[in-house]
């Protein structure tokens, strides 16, 4: 399998408020022996683990983390074959292979002899799938040799020259030998592929190969490129992963489905990629304790293994497939009162199919000024449509929302004066009364009076809410069909203003017109009922554009009604 590999996920994350995992955390869930070297066997149940000094390769159960073998030996590197008959140990004179009990098949370590020369100086090894037969690189001091060789038969099956000598492994279809600028890929008989040169111009740091021929190369720079030997090694990710390294990708691993791509740069940093390119968030990321130690995955990420300076951590991560993939902002979020603030939430959909809302680790931003962002809280400060943008573990998105005006009636009287007042600067009366192009007959309501005693000042028209309509029509013009005069009763609204509320939300922008003394009382009635009595004192004519207002105080300076009629 490899030296170096590894995974991990998800950072805690909240869920309607409280503090939960949103995604998956991998748990440690034992140690083995540290190690140079880690070997999965073929049936994702052991690993191999060759002594950090070259002492020796003690083999472990994965689920239970138990010692199962030792094989004490000094040796350059070691591989075991798919079946678990054969295990090969290159050592300073030679190599020696071990059954199944590791028990020594010659007594003292074997050499190959090619075309009368023998060859002793053995580097790397590796098994080609499914049999006894191994791939050698060897003879460095001198020419250089790729060698297979069938380990029953005790036959070379091929040997020819190279320079290249670096990681060495093997898929059904072919051998890799990683190079200084490049890998080289060969049949199993020892024929020449093709070359997969630098994309970065740089130094080649890692590799790794599924069995199936999913290759993935670490340069020394801060990008991994993937390539796909079933397609003619065409990358996968085109651009390459990214990976946010400062110091460049130091080892790179891929499990055995070819799922996931695991890198570890030059400051210990671990990253974790699906085959796409997409990175997935760890609870590993920004572990500090490991080392230049290898790493290594099982199938679908089951069991994780990290280098640490106390031996190699073993971590759960077959919770992977609950990790992001989709975002979403809720429908929730596309509107929001002025004045109002939210907490925002994003949705998460899950690869199990699960659906998550979190808060933490999301970057919220908007360029409209209708809303400010300040700390995930969302808040209204003016009517007008907004854009609502969301990233979150790499992936963003947007909505699109509209800022509403609160309702009249959950506003303090200021601010409720403040929004008629607004309403008659823009369109000529009070916020949500019917306009004065309005038909006078199209205006439906109870009728309504308002009367002056004593006097032939009577208003009548349709009553809606706190509202009285009144038309133009006068003796002389009996059939106008133009509204005249908006009233406005606070007290139908609850309302009970006083004259520096009245200032405060009328503002100084208008000034008062005409002002006029002497108390007359008025009489509001909706059909035959009185809603109310009241002596009126004071009227104060203002002003807006076209809108006349005029406002009536009584005794205590209150406004009890306010009218507005245009000219």
């Amino acid at each position: 399998m490899k030296k170096s590999l590894m995974v991990g996920i998800v950072s805690a994350l909240c869920l309607g408020g409280s503090n939960v995992s949103a995604l998956v955390t991998f748990p440690n869930t034992g140690a083995i022996a540290s190690a140079e070297k880690l070997i999965i066997s073929a049936d994702q149940s052991r690993v191999w683990a060759m002594d950090a000094d070259a002492f020796g390769s003690k083999a472990f159960d994965l689920a239970t983390g138990a010692r199962t073998h030792t094989l004490e030996e000094e040796m350059r590197d070691f591989a075991v074959s798919d079946d678990g008959t054969r295990h090969v140990a290159l050592t300073q004179d030679g190599f020696n292979v071990y059954d199944t009990k590791l028990q020594v098949m010659q007594p003292k370590a074997q050499t190959i002899s090619i075309n009368q020369e023998k060859v002793e100086d053995f580097l790397y090894v590796a098994f080609v799938p499914n049999s006894h037969i191994v791939i050698f690189l060897a003879d460095e001091s001198n020419e250089g040799k790729l060698i297979g060789y069938d380990l029953d038969k005790k036959i070379v099956t091929f040997v020819r020259g190279t320079q290249q000598f670096g990681e060495l492994l093997t898929s059904k279809q072919y051998v890799y030998v990683q190079g200084e600028e490049a890998v080289y890929i060969y049949t199993h008989d020892g024929k020449f592929v093709r070359e997969i040169t630098s994309v970065d111009d740089t130094a080649l740091k890692d590799i790794d190969v599924t069995r199936d021929d999913v290759l993935v190369v670490a340069e020394d720079a801060t990008s991994v490129h993937v390539y796909d030997g079933k397609n003619d090694f065409q990358t996968v990710a085109p651009r390459g992963f990214v990976t946010a390294a400062d110091r460049g990708v130091r080892s790179v691993a891929i499990d055995a489905s070819g799922s996931y791509v695991a890198t570890l740069d030059e400051d210990e940093q671990f990253r974790l990629f699906d085959r796409s390119g997409r990175r997935i968030f760890t609870s590993l990321d920004k572990k500090e304790d490991f080392v230049e130690g290898p790493i290594a995955v099982t199938n679908q990420a089951n069991t994780i293994m990290i280098g640490s300076e106390e031996g190699t951590n073993l971590y759960d991560g077959s919770k992977v497939i609950e990790r992001t993939a989709s975002i979403s902002i809720p429908k929730a979020h596309a509107a929001i009162e002025a004045g109002k603030k939210e907490t925002l939430q994003l949705s998460v959909k899950r690869f199990d199919g699960k659906t998550v809302t979190v808060r933490s680790g999301v970057s919220w931003s908007t360029t409209s000024k209708t809303i400010q962002i300040k700390k995930g809280i969302l808040y209204g400060v003016k009517s007008g449509s907004y854009m609502l943008k969301a990233t979150y573990e790499g992936q963003t998105v947007t909505l699109k929302g509209d800022v509403k005006q609160a309702p009249l009636a959950s506003l303090s009287d200021v601010d409720w004066l403040k929004r008629h007042w607004a309403s008659i600067g823009k369109t000529g009366t009070f916020e949500g009364a019917y306009p004065f192009s309005t038909p006078y007959n199209q205006i439906k309501g109870n009728k309504g009076t308002i009367s002056l005693a004593n006097s032939d000042g009577v208003f009548h028209g349709p009553f809606i809410k706190d509202l009285l309509y009144y038309s133009t029509a006068t003796m002389q013009y009996p059939k106008s069909n133009r509204l005249g005069i908006v009233f406005l009763v606070p007290a139908l609204s609850e309302r009970k203003l006083q004259k520096q509320e009245i200032l405060q939300a009328f503002g100084k922008k208008y000034k008062k017109i005409w002002s006029s003394g002497g108390t007359a009382d008025y009489t509001v009635e909706r059909g035959k009922k009185v809603l109310g009595r009241y002596g009126i004192k004071t009227h104060n004519q203002y002003i807006i554009g076209k809108s006349d207002i005029i406002i009536y105080y009584d005794q205590n300076d209150i406004a009890r009604m306010i009218s507005v009629s245009q000219f």
